[in-house]
């Protein structure tokens, strides 16, 4: 039955939202998605066993659950386990449950069972993956009756239930990009079926619009009411035909253009597509010559920033390189944390008077409230900060230093280590302490049209847990997210992020502060003794040593 086995460092994930043990919940609307598809061609094929003679109410629930690793024929043989009546009304398209370990069976009465799992992902059914708080057993309850004196499932959760190793064979994560402001291209990562409708897929959810979480935050670029004409997209010698209805003959130059970009670069990673063809009900559209939204995306790596025996600089390939102009003063400042605007010239700094913005026309203080989580520097030129007693309402400040009010809901009364906007400006991550753990919360920011923000999102999604008492947390480009936490006495690292599996990565001596740089090669750690430490494989190496502040950038 099972294919390959999935990575240790994969099996460790954890991921998911749940509530109830009835059904598999989900929060938020739910996309409509194409529901005519040929399920049968997946790229791996289970070939699960229908149900036996004589089979026990905990036998039949097991292989019930086995039999969601195929979708052939809308998941036939799963539903042969249930009655007739519930196998017209059951929804394996209502979400995945992912799990791990052991899944203890409890009769409970003659027509009633619970299975007990961990539950360590939800996929929704718009393929939106969050992490389940790690925590007590989650119970399935199902109910059976007798259909010609054999067992049969009356009742049980909506969705399927598959444990990581089947779930990671037959489904991938894809980015899915919608437009942001400025024509900012904004990734949002969803979960997809490994199968010959993937383009149909992608394509539809494209048109259908972000989730709810970054529904004000960015959008779609196809016009509203847009569908697929014949409800599929064919692969033709590698080109994706993407023919779509009458109402992307009202879209602008520009929209046409942001349409192109957001394919381009969502539909990249299937394999079998090399380019595509846009059409409105057969007709070509021409490309336009309006100018392509900016994928603000970090490529390349970039070199730590510290400050290294009372300089400010770089270290390059194990040697510190002092940087020119205004950074030679940071380090007169007496940082606590140094955060660099993503062009570089300037500089948020903190330190026992606040925090300030530092750049070629001399340092301003910003902020001088007492109790102000570190800094991030967003595209737009804002400083971003928060108290910790009231981080409900965050502080963003232009770049004449106008102070804004960021309305933050979901904040109130959550004890916050650090707050950090993501490398496209959509996005905002909070780093908080929850009863021994660390969460990383994500909400979207709200701007107008100039980049200037208004608000966040009135709620916010956990997308990531780790062990032990948060320390410092940073973006890994525009995808992943690091954390640095206090679990058995050392600081470990920990990366993950919106839609994707959490995976420990080691630990650091003394870990005082972490950074992403722009990529996940450049991630690195400030640990004891002025340590600076950098990933190597499987283990942190020490690259450099006189080392009192490392920095961050965004």
């Amino acid at each position: 039955m099972r294919l390959r086995r999935l990575s240790t460092a994969l099996a460790a994930a954890a991921l998911v939202l749940l509530a109830g043990c009835t059904t598999i919940p989900s929060s938020g609307d739910v996309q409509v998605g194409l529901t005519d598809l040929e399920q049968s061609e997946q790229t791996y094929q289970f070939n699960p066993n229908g149900p036996t003679a004589g089979a026990s109410q905990e036998d039949l629930v097991r292989a019930f659950l086995r039999a969601g690793s195929s979708s052939a024929e809308d998941y036939s043989v799963a539903r042969e386990f249930l009655t007739p009546d519930y196998a017209k009304q059951w929804d394996p398209r209502a979400g995945v449950l992912v799990y791990e370990g052991a899944r203890p069976y409890t009769a409970s009465g003659d027509g009633l069972g619970v299975l007990e799992i961990d539950a360590t992902a939800k996929v929704s059914a718009d393929g939106t993956m969050l992490p389940v708080e790690p925590g007590p057993k989650i119970q399935l309850r199902f109910e059976f009756e007798r259909i010609d004196n054999e067992w049969r499932i009356a009742s049980a959760p909506s969705g399927i239930v598959l444990d990581s190793s089947t779930f990671s064979t037959i489904w991938s994560p894809f980015q899915l990009y919608f437009i942001g402001p400025d024509s900012t291209l904004v990734p949002e990562t969803r979960w997809f079926l490994k199968r010959t409708a993937l383009a149909t897929e992608i394509v539809g959810a494209l048109i259908a619009g972000p989730s709810e979480l970054l529904r004000d935050s960015v959008h779609t670029a196809f016009p509203s009411g847009t569908t697929l004409v014949g409800s599929s997209v064919p692969i033709v010698d590698g080109r994706a035909q993407i023919d779509l209805s009458n109402e992307m003959l009202n879209a602008g130059p520009q929209d046409i253009e942001q349409v192109r970009q957001q394919l381009k670069n969502s539909l990249q990673y299937i394999d079998e597509v090399r380019g595509f063809d846009l059409l409105a009900s057969g007709t070509p559209i021409r490309e336009g010559s309006s100018a392509s939204p900016e994928v603000r995306v970090p490529g390349e790596a970039t070199n730590p920033a510290v400050i290294s025996g009372g300089r400010f600089g770089t270290v390059v390939s194990g040697e510190f390189r002092e940087m020119e102009g205004f950074a030679q003063g940071i380090a007169a400042l007496h940082p606590t944390a140094v955060t660099l605007a993503p062009d570089e010239h300037a500089a948020a700094v903190q330190n026992a008077s606040g925090i300030s913005l530092t750049d070629a026309n001399g340092t301003a203080l910003l902020d001088a409230r007492p109790g102000l989580v570190a800094p991030s520097f967003d595209i737009f030129g804002y400083v971003w900060t928060a108290q910790t007693d009231a981080p409900q309402v965050l502080a963003a400040y232009a770049p004449d230093g106008t102070a804004i009010a960021v309305a933050a809901p979901w904040l109130k009364g959550r004890s916050v280590i650090g707050i950090r906007v993501s490398p496209e400006g959509s996005r905002i991550a909070a780093l908080v302490a929850e009863d021994g753990r660390s969460a990383v919360y994500l909400a979207g920011i709200v701007r107008d049209d100039a980049g200037v923000p208004l608000r966040t999102s009135p709620e916010a999604n956990v997308v990531m847990w780790a062990d032990g008492h948060p320390i410092d947390f940073d973006w890994i480009g525009t995808l992943r997210i690091g954390t640095l936490t206090k679990a058995d006495s050392v600081a470990a690292i920990t990366a993950g992020g919106p839609g994707y599996f959490a995976v420990e990565q080691g630990s650091v001596p003394g870990g005082l502060s972490l950074s992403g740089g722009g990529v996940r090669a450049q991630l690195r750690v400030l640990g004891e003794n002025g340590g600076l430490f950098s990933q190597l494989t499987s283990a942190w190496q020490r690259s450099k040593g006189d080392i009192q502040l490392l920095a961050k950038r965004g």
